[in-house]
């Protein structure tokens, strides 16, 4: 194989791209207590810009 445009010697995965399928994962990723936080941030911030509009009449 020739080298690739990124300068390596056997190419990359950009330029050479792999045409086994990819490993599957496991769907149900167990949430961690930062990323609980983060969603539940998110939900209250859309219910509060959801309830200003109401209350502006947009």
């Amino acid at each position: 194989m020739s080298e690739c445009k990124h300068g390596l010697r056997h190419g990359c995965v950009y330029c050479h791209g792999h045409t086994t399928p990819a490993v599957k994962r496991p769907s149900a990723k167990k949430q961690t207590k930062a990323s609980r936080l983060s969603e539940k941030m998110n939900d209250r911030m859309t219910a509060l810009k959801r309830r200003l509009r109401e209350l502006r009449g947009e």
